[in-house]
């Protein structure tokens, strides 16, 4: 009787004449440039500012793991004239490297619009390394833009790391390159990657090392601050990235009180960036906060010339979700869409 019961149900629903895509990986990584990163990641920062009131972004949902954590980041804006609907899924596990895969895995997934049925869906692993990578390249082009040639800063040698300074290769000329880490063998094969290109990294002895670059960019998980004002005194900016989640810190107070904060969301920083600790703490408050990157980008705002910079970047799902259809429209122009179906 359950298996007749079944099948009466199962005319109810049928198969739909729609076709979903995904794009190979290899694919993606041809489509998704330096430039097209940029240009993407330049614009959605942009449309924070400009179409604040049409975008739809709430704030990351975390789910917790005892080795690390789950992102749901979806955004609904229009681009191109499109509204484009799309949602990234991130986990971030730190012992993912004892069985040979990243510490960060995700997927991204488009999602039609005017139907609602799944329209792409591709791995978001890539993406969200290089439009991060774009992102600090970004806050450089605007907030050191009187410099062409930059001593560059870097603590945290991991994956990050190497998008990070690709980008900014590809925007500066890098005078000279400091790099730290904790682990020696992450600082080694960071130092490999980087000769690689072209660049010649000195390893820091101390912190303090740091204090005569014109930018510091922190890719640690930090839930301590170790970055003392000392170690950055004459530092132009800061891209503070390594505190993406609630109680990550990297950075010393004192340095926010002395700088102009500059955050990627207000939102999102509030609860889990650079200056999430701080403000729980009563150590800065609110009102410190000069703006979001994207004022200063839409030239809403403009930044007092004469205070160090720090840029609090969270990773917001805007980049994800212009970037994201960014590849996808590359890929369906050069024919590289492949078809399943789900519906």
């Amino acid at each position: 009787m359950e298996s007749e019961n079944i099948k009466v149900l199962w005319r109810e629903f049928r198969s739909l004449k729609i076709s979903s895509y995904y794009i190979p990986f290899e694919k993606l990584r041809k489509v998704l440039t330096l430039d097209l990163a940029l240009r993407c990641v330049e614009d959605a920062y942009r449309y924070t500012a400009l179409a604040r009131s049409e975008l739809q972004m709430p704030s990351k949902e975390y789910f917790f793991y005892e080795d690390g954590d789950m992102r749901i980041m979806p955004a609904v804006a229009k681009i191109d004239g499109e509204i484009v609907t799309g949602m990234k899924i991130v986990s971030v596990h730190f012992n993912n490297p004892k069985s040979n895969l990243p510490t960060v895995i995700g997927f991204f997934v488009l999602v039609d619009s005017k139907t609602g049925s799944l329209l792409s869906v591709f791995d978001a692993t890539y993406l969200t390394s290089m439009r991060t990578g774009a992102s600090g390249a970004v806050s450089a082009k605007y907030f050191l833009k009187d410099k062409e040639r930059i001593k560059v800063g870097i603590i945290g040698c991991g994956v990050q790391a190497r998008t990070q300074i690709i980008f900014l290769s590809h925007l500066k000329k890098i005078e000279e390159l400091l790099i730290y880490d904790i682990s020696e063998k992450a600082m080694e094969g960071f130092s490999s990657f980087v000769k690689r290109i072209g660049l010649s990294p000195r390893i820091a002895k101390t912190l303090y090392d740091f204090s005569k670059c014109d930018i510091v960019i922190t890719l640690t998980p930090s839930r301590e601050p170790f970055v003392m004002p000392e170690h950055v005194e004459n530092v132009k900016l800061i891209n503070a990235m390594g505190a993406d989640a609630p109680g990550k810190q990297e950075l010393h107070p004192q340095i926010l009180r002395d700088s102009t904060i500059i955050v990627d969301n207000l939102t999102q920083s509030v609860h889990a960036g650079e200056i999430n600790v701080p403000l729980k703490n009563g150590e800065i408050t609110q009102d410190m906060i000069f703006g979001e990157i994207g004022e200063v980008i839409a030239g809403l705002k403009t930044p007092p010339d004469n205070r160090r910079i720090v840029f609090d970047s969270t990773g917001i799902a805007i980049l994800d979700l212009f970037v994201g259809f960014g590849v996808y429209k590359s890929a369906r122009e050069k024919g590289l869409l492949k078809s399943f179906k789900i519906h």
